[in-house]
């Protein structure tokens, strides 16, 4: 029996007795770390996991003895260090993990170890700083202070200088900090009737993340329309802080029960009223189904919300089970090199996100199932960057293999790293919720009710990523627009509002739209009094190429003074200020104006008053203004420079509308 390598019987985790005095005696966690390091010895089996199993084969090879007991005890430590708690050893490589009477889990062995040396010496700044996600967060994303932080975050000299005073590795790119916050924009839709399932809640709520919030706002706001498309009720938690996953895996679990103090009243509550809780980060998913359940047994508010909590896709993928998820997908996604991380692989579901991925017609997907190396922070330090790309490398090989269109993975930090192994490749780096919202098209699908005002679909609260197009049997005839004109106009009114950028007193632009246009072409059909079919469809080829077409931005630029003189005066000295208007997206390289393309509007005297301007956006462009990136406008003409740092977030969330999701 003691010689039975493996057992028959499913693998169990034990509840962590972290509140117990011998959790924390060194001697005894000295006696288990030489017990479970003498038995991976033995097996070696987890070589190829992580730099911790080389490190302890190689400082016993390297010991006078050969054995365990040649290894000074202060270099377990080194062991302790390189483990970034992904449990891949206990999950798939481990044959005595329990009920095998070796009891051998080392993943929560580690976490011991780090909670003793936490309890003794405390931590690093740069350790406590990089774990305080919530803080960091509300911090950055400060509208004065986000594009600094942003700034600092690509300026090679600053990420030298993180480099060399905190421990954060120059070479590592990290995630820019959102202009505009998950929660503070999101528009949950709860008005669906429930529809409960044999497998699932029919009502959902969205437990947002210092990720998702911060981060990348655009991935909760694809599982919203996902949501919303499928007609599922839903509302964001009401209050939340971080998970503790980051004081988790730092051994600080005084600040973990804290935080569980905070989250688990609220989510209780919502899993007592029958709601299915999503968060779109596995990590933090993991911590409410397993950590905290293991920590605290004998909590049944902390059971209760780990019955509750789902991963979004196998939600999804139990939907699909109870025949309640739709599959009316109108776009294919090609090839996707998908990577499923540790902490949802832990979580016992199977490839759910592949399944879902699947359905999509005509839509490929290689999954790659192996640690990526990067971890929440750990990747980030310095003394590991060079070991997190090393443990990556055969992900990075696996998924650039199929020249995908696509490369995805459910741990958004996991996906940038391996973007950065990668290198230069035509895949596009997309969030798996961010596909499937590909998947089901343009909109969510839903329309306004028959006796809705018709100017409603236009909103600039409605969320289209492609500008629907104006038809001649879309516009209303002179009569019928007569009758909705005041409030047609007074919704279009406001509307401009969210699409008007001042450069200075002088230079103003009105970015344009469906809704801005179509209300042009209405105006001058009743000005003019067109009813002619032919003059009708003039107008329409007349206006319609100033709609962006879902990778640029179209504009009126207007140039003002008030005094005639001054006005001919400046635009005399403004010839060619047209080109000199520019938009940026964070660090990318400015994008300058394409003007009046229809015809030329200044002659050698003069420029014109009025221009029309066109800006092209890069697909990276595009994906980062969707993940929160900064937004700025200038022009730079010798006779007129101004400069908007950030544009605001109601301009720049009504901009966003006007991009596809690619």
């Amino acid at each position: 029996m003691a010689t039975r390598e493996g057992s028959l019987e499913a693998p169990t985790r034990h509840p962590i007795d972290w509140k117990n005095p011998d959790f924390y005696d060194e001697t005894g966690l000295n006696q288990e770390l030489e017990r479970v390091f003498d038995v991976c010895h033995g097996c070696r089996r987890c070589v190829n996991l992580c730099t911790a199993f080389p490190r302890l084969f190689d400082l016993i090879d390297e010991s006078t003895t050969g054995e365990l007991d040649g290894v000074d005890k202060k270099q377990f430590w080194e062991v302790v260090d390189r483990c970034y708690l992904c449990d891949m050893c206990f999950m798939t490589k481990c044959p005595y993990v329990p009920p095998h009477q070796w009891n051998i889990d080392f993943p929560h062995l580690m976490l011991r170890a780090k909670a003793v040396k936490y309890k003794n010496q405390g931590a690093r700044f740069r350790d406590e700083l990089l774990s305080n996600t919530d803080l960091m967060g509300k911090i950055a994303t400060i509208p004065v202070l986000v594009q600094t932080v942003n700034t600092l975050t690509n300026a090679p000299v600053a990420r030298k200088l993180l480099d060399s005073t905190l421990g954060i590795h120059a070479e590592r790119k990290l995630p820019e900090y959102a202009t505009t916050k998950f929660r503070s924009n999101a528009k949950p839709n709860d008005t669906f009737p429930v529809k409960n399932g044999a497998r699932t809640p029919g009502k959902v709520a969205i437990y947002a993340t210092c990720y998702v919030n911060y981060n990348e706002p655009g991935i909760g706001h694809d599982l919203l329309h996902i949501l919303e498309h499928n007609e599922i009720p839903v509302r964001l938690v009401e209050k939340e802080a971080c998970c503790g996953m980051p004081k988790l895996e730092l051994g600080d679990l005084e600040t973990v029960e804290k935080l569980k103090d905070k989250n688990i009243p609220y989510l209780f509550q919502l899993a007592q009223e029958g709601y299915a809780i999503l968060s779109a980060v596995p990590s933090c998913t993991l911590m409410y189904k397993q950590e905290l359940p293991l920590l605290f047994p004998h909590d049944e508010t902390v059971q209760a919300v780990a019955a509750a909590m789902f991963d979004p896709f196998e939600y999804l993928a139990l939907r699909n089970q109870d025949n309640l998820l739709k599959t009316d997908f109108k776009q294919a996604l090609g090839k996707i090199s998908y990577h499923i991380p540790c902490h949802q692989r832990v979580q016992n579901f199977g490839k759910k996100t592949k399944d879902i991925l699947e359905l999509v017609p005509d839509t490929t997907v290689n999954a790659v199932e192996r640690c990526s190396g990067h971890d929440g922070t750990w990747g980030v330090k310095s003394e590991h960057y060079a070991d997190s790309m090393k443990i990556g490398r055969p992900v990075f090989k696996q998924m650039a293999a199929a020249e995908p269109d696509y490369i995805s993975s459910d741990c958004a930090i996991a996906a940038r790293h391996i973007e950065q192994g990668i290198g230069e490749s035509k895949a596009q780096k997309l969030h798996p919720l961010t596909l499937l919202r590909m998947a089901y098209g343009a909109d969510s699908g839903l329309t306004p009710a028959p006796d809705a005002d018709p100017a409603a679909a236009h909103s600039p609260t409605t969320e289209n990523r492609t500008m629907p197009a104006i038809t001649r049997d879309s516009l209303m005839t002179l009569e019928a627009y007569s009758k909705v004109r005041n409030d047609f106009r007074a919704k279009v009114m406001a509307h401009k509002k969210t699409r008007k950028i001042h450069l200075g007193d002088h230079v103003t632009l009105v970015f344009e739209d469906e809704l801005t246009i179509r209300y042009q072409i209405q105006e001058m059909l009743r000005v003019e009094r067109i009813f002619q079919e032919e003059e009708i469809v003039h107008e329409l080829e007349t206006y319609t190429p100033l709609i962006p077409d879902g990778q640029n931005w179209k504009a009126t630029m207007m140039i003002e003074y008030a005094d005639p003189g001054e006005r001919a005066t400046q635009l005399a000295a403004m010839i060619g200020i047209e080109d000199k208007v520019w938009v940026k997206v964070a660090d990318h390289p400015p994008v300058c104006a394409i003007a009046d393309e229809d015809l030329e509007r200044e002659n050698s005297e003069k420029t014109s008053s009025v221009h029309f301007l066109r800006f092209e956006l890069t697909a990276d462009m595009i994906r980062a203004l969707r993940q929160g990136a900064m937004l700025s406008m200038g022009v730079d003409h010798p006779a007129y420079q101004a400069t908007v740092d950030i544009v605001a977030a109601e301009i720049r969330a009504s901009l966003l509308n006007d991009l596809t999701a690619i």
